[in-house]
């Protein structure tokens, strides 16, 4: 009997190290992963400046300006780095620490890269609803503080030719992951110009989606990825 108690309890350490393990595999190699991947969109991207920030706009260009003149969209491939988005209050990054590159592609092999962007979906600056997806714990996590968005925070997007698009955050809702209304053209049905978010809910699982929206801010701003912006163009 002895025997038969010790030999349980050996296999329930053995499983313990081994689920211990797999845990340490999803947040840490995940995230190391991800990491280098963010490290060459950036590269491929080709914006950002040693310091951190990205090219100021000419303002005096009006087609710089334009968001119909965008790189085409048929010239971006899955996998390509689709755009940079970061999250502020008051002028400090939120969320997470660095500037997140996303990838063109929501499978699961392309969110091990970083959030990525629903290919149906508008493009930054455009009259729809930009939609992007993020992991909420595993490969870097991204996504991971999305619910502590709070009213008077903004969402930073800059596309790939440069320009910086403020998008003021509205609302967050918890949802099933076959509501597919809430990456739609207006979700928030209120005939603005929509940023999406969408990730895990709650952390860990995949039961639900956590979504988080907000609303286009004016015009394209000078991008300063790496500065406190302390005026949004248009208000």
């Amino acid at each position: 009997m002895t025997k038969v108690v010790r030999g349980i309890g050996w296999t329930l350490v053995v499983a313990g190290a081994v689920v211990l393990l797999y845990v340490v595999y999803l947040l840490w190699f995940t995230g190391l992963e991800t990491n280098r991947a963010q490290g060459e969109l950036s590269e491929t991207f080709g914006l950002e400046e040693a310091d951190g920030s990205f090219p100021q706009l000419d303002s005096d260009d009006p087609q710089a300006l334009d968001p119909d003149d965008s790189l085409p969209e048929g010239q971006i491939e899955p996998g390509d780095a689709y755009a940079a988005i970061w999250f502020e209050r008051d002028g400090e990054r939120i969320v997470n620490d660095d500037v997140l590159y996303v990838v063109e592609g929501v499978s699961l092999d392309l969110l091990r890269q970083g959030p990525g962007h629903y290919p149906e979906s508008e493009r930054p600056g455009g009259e729809g609803n930009l939609s992007i997806a993020g992991h909420r714990t595993t490969y870097g996590s991204p996504f991971w503080s999305l619910n502590e968005l709070t009213e008077g925070d903004t969402i930073h997007v800059v596309d790939r030719d440069g320009r910086e698009w403020v998008y003021a955050y509205r609302e967050q809702q918890v949802v099933a992951p076959t509501e597919l209304w809430v990456i739609g053209e207006d979700p928030l049905e209120s005939g603005e110009p929509t940023i999406t978010l969408t990730t895990c809910h709650p952390r860990g699982s995949a039961a639900q989606r956590l979504i988080a929206w907000g609303e286009l801010v004016g015009d394209p701003i000078e991008s300063t990825a790496g500065d406190p912006i302390d005026e949004l163009a248009g208000e």
